[in-house]
């Protein structure tokens, strides 16, 4: 009894190799093999013989080369915010092929998203940190579309970013020279009493731009940062309160808006889209031939930058700003004075900072290019002692709970020549530390009375000047309005 069961289940046991058997009697003759069978080699043994296991079964499981999550994570959440944040337009479309794509098509139609080519197995974690499947407006270096799958837009996460992207445009770093205070940098004179109310008094209209370094702000700063750092949070949460708290943004007008008062204002805007595709936003040039360079088109939108709105302006002549500097129309807004980038803590203090220097080098050489064309139309020279006071920008670096103030000046091979940058760090501290936190707070209120003051008015002097010589029946004495730093 036990041989026959056998039988009728061996047939069927067997259907998964070589197909479905029908059942029959077994014969006098099958029954002795199946006998002596099951007698040698017991239950298991006469199974096996009798119904072998897939092949496939046998083959060893492929190995999966290891990753690094932490960088994985990361990259990824750039490509998702990329893809999430804009619609892609056509001339983007043109130019984008995946890594995936072996076949060198083009990428989809006009008004589709993009889609991101998953990394393989076999994706080592150099790929993933080098490239992903289609290139995004700001992040790691990325494939471009000349049908080559080796080809890459290098970007900030790539580590010959520096070596191949700044150092042939000039663009440098000094981290050797800080300052004890920013009223030492500015040469101005330290608020007294309540830092708010101060400047507030003196630049009215923007009351939620200025930080007041009370001690109960910084105990609560001090204590949600130690938090975030304790607890290992993500870098949109360090992000989200640097935001709310520090680098903080102000009520905003549409630039249509007659009721708002003729002063300048000061704009925050996050992850601002800004190419480099007009005259008046120029990407930095390379300037030392010799050394390799990658093609880098300047394309990244900072985490959070600070413009200046043209409420200054009147604005039955807002328009012609547009001729000599970078005009962000829809909002009403140019000539950016500080930027803010954030990563999470301990991870990418070069990346964080190559995107700062990305952001503040374009920025600073369309203002150097304004300031040049005042010169030539005035017939005048570069001046050593005013101009460096105003041709410069901001920057502020988070990288969890450590901070860095950087200042970004030009560097001139001769007169009026542009040769890159250096990006100064003048201060660096952490934010659960109550005197550094103190120091960025001075550092930031006086990096916005500059902004709204010196450099406000440099700006709208210059354009003044070349709009005047571009049309003489303009009456550009209604076209602006003085600031007077008190």
């Amino acid at each position: 009894g036990t041989i026959v069961n056998s039988v009728n289940i061996g047939p069927q046991h067997a259907t998964h190799e070589v197909g479905a058997v029908k059942e029959k009697p077994a014969s006098e003759k099958d029954l002795e093999r199946f006998s002596t069978i099951y007698a040698t080699y017991g239950t298991s043994g006469f199974l096996s013989r009798l119904c072998p296991a897939p092949s496939i079964l046998s083959k060893p499981r492929p190995r999966v080369p290891k990753t690094k999550p932490d960088e994985v994570q990361e990259l990824w959440a750039h490509v998702w915010a990329e893809l999430y944040s804009t619609k892609m337009t056509s001339s983007d479309e043109n130019r984008r092929k995946t890594r995936s794509d072996p076949s060198g098509s083009k990428g989809k139609q006009k008004g589709t998203r993009a889609q991101s080519a998953v990394p393989s197995a076999s994706t080592s974690s150099f790929d993933l940190l080098g490239s992903v499947g289609e290139e995004v407006e700001s992040g790691p270096a990325t494939v471009i579309s000349n049908g080559n799958a080796s080809a890459k837009r290098i970007g900030p996460y790539n580590n010959n970013f520096r070596s191949s992207v700044l150092a042939p445009r000039g663009i440098s770093f000094k981290l050797a020279q800080d300052f004890t205070s920013p009223w030492q940098h500015f040469e101005s004179a330290a608020p007294k009493g309540n830092a708010a109310s101060y400047y507030d008094g003196h630049y009215p209209g923007i009351k939620e731009l200025w930080l007041e370094a009370d001690e109960g702000f910084l105990a609560d700063v001090v204590q949600e940062y130690q938090y975030m750092h304790n607890t290992r949070c993500c870098e949109a949460e360090f992000a989200a309160y640097a935001k709310e708290h520090l680098v903080k943004g102000t009520k905003r007008y549409l630039p249509t808006d007659s009721q708002v008062a003729r002063h300048f204002r000061s704009v925050r805007m996050l992850e601002l889209v800004s190419k480099p595709q007009d005259p008046t936003w120029k990407v930095p040039p390379i300037v030392h031939p010799a050394m390799h360079a990658e093609t880098y088109d300047f394309d990244i939108r900072p985490d959070c930058a600070y413009w200046l709105s043209h409420a200054g302006f009147n604005p039955n002549y807002a328009s012609l700003i547009s001729l000599r500097v970078r005009l962000i129309d829809l909002h009403g807004i140019s000539c950016p004075y500080l930027f803010a980038e954030f990563k999470r803590d301990g991870k990418s203090t070069s990346t964080v900072e190559n995107q700062l220097a990305t952001v503040a080098s374009l920025a600073l050489l369309n203002r150097f290019h304004l300031r040049l064309d005042r010169i030539a139309k005035a017939a005048s020279t570069w001046s050593k002692t005013k101009d460096p006071e105003e041709i410069k920008t901001y920057g502020i670096t988070f990288e969890g709970i450590a901070y860095a103030v950087w200042c970004v000046t030009p560097e001139m091979a001769a007169e009026s020549e542009w040769n890159g940058c250096s990006l100064t760090r003048i201060a660096h501290g952490n934010c659960t530390s109550r005197p550094d936190l103190r120091r960025l707070v001075g550092w930031i209120n006086e990096i916005h009375r500059w902004g709204l003051t010196r450099h406000a008015q440099s700006c709208q002097d210059d354009i003044k000047l070349c709009l005047r010589d571009e049309d003489n029946d303009l009456e550009v004495s209604e076209l602006l309005e003085q600031l007077e730093d008190p």
